[in-house]
């Protein structure tokens, strides 16, 4: 059948193609990943297992108050993170650890569809389903799965929902989308900030107003320019308020933890800092690339800009990557949103005439006939060097490993973890290293061996855990049994497959 005689029904089908397998694809691959790593258990942080706590609790509707962090440690004084509350149903139906890397997982992948739906709007099918699978299988996004579950899982869809109503120029519909990621994580505020100056900024430009009929009187009165100043502001004093006010208070500390005031022993300028080691060169790069270049003409780009100076301006080296870790996911949907943002701003444009003499009636070109020449070539660039850069990276991010045989096999140690977790009864509180934390959080309460102010009814020690740094106790008992300030003492019940588990006794 001809597209001429296609039915307006299947058109809207076809349309609706291009996300629905950008977003399946990158479900089933995420989820697919998220299960091998579950299996073979790999336990790249201690993260997993500290929300898993915060999710157990909300399911009984507790405060997320977590263990592993300290004794009483209540997880809102760490990051603010309440919207995470709506874990509490999945762990309600699955109280497993695995749940919230499932959700995780269905939250980044979710996020491709308005994307996805948008870039079919403004270019074709096929390039449309391209972007939307060089999107959900991003670095980014790639790095944010490998590292397992975070918070800010919860902000990519409201980032890319958000991005999606900044190129149609819905104002209010953006500044809705933007608004909860306050209470996503303290940092973002100043991400909302940004978005309203965006907002503003195309309000001065002349953006039209957006007509609504819902919301209060002063809602509807609001120009482009005023709302987006006015979401700007909610943003800063949100951030402030946070982190001044509720983090402080929630926290044991008293402070927020996570301020810029250590520059770990250095003494270069900030500007410096911000741009070396080359590795922030490297992520910023990628960064450009993801937005196709001619991204950064667009004011949406700008809010990438609070999260890159936290980190480059941060000592710690883990933040500067751009391959590893869930710190560059939020970027992702801001760069792709951008580059939509250009591509839209430049199919409006309209072909110069080239004579004043008048000219027969001809039929005026309408889409990407009606563009001007040069700007049909920065589109086509611009869409170009994300896919290249996507096929370019492929080896080097943390999917690439599910091509490897054998991956996400039944961990060798699987038997030996079971026999500890059979052996340890339900309820019984825990301390524990990395290696069998976040398994250990469904039926125990569960302490992080380095922040543990109790006598715990067991000691697990894990040989192979990462957080001893090669050199684990020889003997769970002894250690457990000798260290300060403690008078429990411990003996050994099991040691096998390099676990062991102590008891307390007295």
């Amino acid at each position: 059948m001809s597209s001429a005689h296609t039915h307006p029904g299947q058109t809207r089908a076809l349309d609706r193609l291009p996300a629905a397998l950008a977003v399946v694809i990158g479900a089933a691959v995420m989820i697919v990943y998220s299960v091998g790593q579950w299996r073979a258990m790999q336990v790249p942080s201690w993260d997993l297992a500290i929300f898993s706590e915060l999710a157990k609790a909300y399911s009984r509707l507790q405060a997320p108050i977590v263990p592993i962090k300290g004794e009483g440690y209540n997880l809102l004084g760490d990051h603010f993170h309440p919207l995470l509350v709506l874990l509490a149903p999945a762990w309600r139906l699955f109280p497993s650890p695995l749940t919230l890397l499932v959700v995780q997982d269905l939250l980044l992948a979710v996020s491709a569809w308005p994307l996805t739906r948008l870039a079919t709007r403004l270019l074709s099918r096929p390039v449309a389903t391209a972007l939307g699978l060089f999107y959900v299988l991003s670095w980014g996004l790639q790095g944010a799965v490998a590292a397992q579950f975070h918070e800010i899982a919860f902000a990519v869809p409201l980032l890319a929902w958000a991005s999606v109503a900044f190129v149609e120029q819905r104002w209010r519909s953006c500044a809705l989308w933007l608004a909860p990621l306050v209470l996503v994580k303290e940092d973002l505020g100043l991400t909302v900030l940004m978005g309203g100056l965006a907002i503003a900024l195309r309000g001065l430009q002349g953006a039209p107003q957006q007509p609504s009929r819902r919301g209060p009187a002063w809602w509807h009165r609001l120009s482009t320019a005023r709302l987006g100043l006015v979401l700007a502001l909610f943003g800063v004093v949100s951030f402030l308020l946070t982190v001044l006010v509720i983090l402080p208070l929630l926290n044991p500390s008293g402070t927020w933890e996570y301020g810029l005031s250590d520059d770990g022993g250095q003494t270069t300028g900030l500007i410096a800092r911000l741009f070396s080691p080359a590795v922030k060169l490297q992520t910023l790069g990628v960064l450009v690339c993801t937005a196709g270049i001619i991204g950064v003409a667009s004011p949406w780009m700008a809010l990438v800009v609070p999260t890159l100076a936290w980190r480059f301006a941060s000592s710690k080296e883990f933040y500067w990557d751009w391959q590893n870790w869930h710190y560059n996911a939020v970027l992702i949907p801001i760069a792709l949103g951008a580059l939509l943002d250009v591509v839209a701003r430049l199919k409006a444009r309209r072909r110069a005439t080239a004579s004043s003499e008048p000219e027969p009636p001809q039929p005026e070109p309408t889409g990407w006939l009606a563009a001007p020449v040069w700007a049909r070539w920065a589109v086509a660039l611009g869409v170009a060097v994300p896919l290249v850069t996507g096929a370019a990276t492929l080896r080097d991010l943390p999917l690439w490993s599910m091509t490897q045989p054998g991956y996400g096999a039944v961990s060798t140690r699987a038997q030996a973890a079971t026999q500890v977790m059979e052996l340890i009864p339900d309820g019984a509180s825990v301390e524990t290293d990395l290696g069998l934390l976040a398994y250990l959080v469904p039926d125990h309460t569960v302490y992080w061996v380095g922040t543990a102010e109790v006598d715990t009814d067991y000691v697990v020690i894990d040989s192979l855990s990462s957080a001893w740094g090669g050199n684990p106790p020889t003997d769970a008992a002894s250690w457990a049994t000798g260290r300060p300030s403690t008078g429990a003492v411990y003996e050994l019940v099991l040691d096998t497959g390099g676990y062991q588990v102590a008891q307390r006794v007295s």
